[in-house]
């Protein structure tokens, strides 16, 4: 008979990472949670700049589900969530207060205050085998590029029952494959395209619609940050997305030839004046293409799982969702 899992690393603190974590520490498992970001939250974050709010990631969030329908109404009734009427009339298109990453920070802080420990600005290297299940090799996120894997340096965890990796399907496969387990191939499956944002505040209101979706050509979704509930009018502020076609081509470019491709596209098809604030960031895992098909994956004879959007599709509660199932997984194997 095996050992019961008591402890758990689990890689990533994006929503996947996140809901994983309160589930099992709720069932008395020991969790560390290692993100390489400077906050939890992964592709659902907000930027301040100069005192101007973006939400440069995910753009809202919808619930079809019973669980993380439950998470928006405790958000919604602590008035951290509310619709966000511009970009759909019929209220199912949540933002956060005061941004998207007010999401990310309750479901960390829930965790946190359930004992689950978080680490960020920590990149996972590689996977070693080690007894009673594995310890991760992570050095700081400053001295590793993404997705990269590295057998030494950096700090080492204490053995842990199982590791668990929330994170983009590439990297999953990366570090999956330091353990030579055939996950490496299942999640290379997954098909994420890149996305281009570009963050630009206005001294002048750009007039015109607040939310501009589904557009041709180089610039698939704008939306003016002043029309999010919670979020000031004053300064005019905008967030742009790339389509995945235009992203994909120019995704070596530099975030000054970005800048000015979108904005110059922006500002034909609304008039808007020159911006005095522009930034852009470069996401090269946004937007799931092609899923595998599978609620998460979970290998109970090595204690091996991976989860995330990439697993049952594009959207904020696919994620929710895929951390769920993994962790109930690994509670049906205790």
């Amino acid at each position: 008979m095996k050992n019961p899992i008591r402890s758990v690393t689990v890689l990533g603190a994006g929503i996947a990472g996140l809901a994983c974590a309160e589930v099992l520490v709720r069932a008395g498992v020991a969790v560390t949670l290692l993100d390489k970001g400077r906050r939890p939250g992964g592709r659902v974050a907000t930027r301040r700049a100069e005192g101007t709010v973006f939400n440069h990631g995910a753009q809202f969030a919808t619930s079809r589900g019973a669980g993380f329908g439950a998470l928006l109404d405790d958000l919604r009734a602590a008035g951290q969530a509310a619709p966000w009427l511009a970009a759909g009339n019929d209220g199912r298109r949540m933002s956060f207060i005061p941004g998207m990453s007010a999401l990310p920070a309750a479901m960390a802080d829930r965790a946190i205050a359930l004992g689950a420990v978080l680490r960020t600005g920590r990149h996972a290297a590689f996977l070693h085998p080690a007894q009673p299940g594995w310890a991760v090799r992570h050095l700081a996120a400053t001295d590793i590029g993404p997705g990269e894997t590295a057998a030494s340096g950096g700090e080492r965890t204490l053995p842990q029952d199982a590791v668990l990796l929330a994170l983009p399907a590439s990297q999953a496969a990366s570090l999956l494959a330091t353990a030579a387990h055939p996950f490496a191939a299942v999640a290379g499956r997954a098909v994420i395209a890149p996305c281009w944002a570009v963050m630009a505040r206005f001294a002048v209101r750009v007039a015109g619609a607040d939310v501009l979706s589904d557009r041709p050509g180089p610039v698939a979704w704008a939306a003016r940050e002043g029309s999010r509930p919670g979020h000031a009018a004053e300064p005019d502020a905008w967030t742009l997305n790339a389509s995945p076609e235009w992203s994909r081509a120019h995704l070596e470019d530099s975030v000054e030839q970005v800048s000015q491709a979108l904005l110059a596209e922006f500002r034909a098809v609304t008039g808007a004046p020159a911006p005095d604030l522009a930034l852009a960031h470069r996401w090269r895992y946004a937007r799931v293409e092609t899923p595998i098909g599978l609620p998460c994956l979970w290998d109970p004879a090595c204690r091996l799982g991976a989860c995330g959007d990439w697993c049952l599709g594009g959207r904020v509660e696919a994620a929710y969702d895929s951390g769920i199932g993994l962790a109930h997984a690994v509670l049906a194997d205790t």
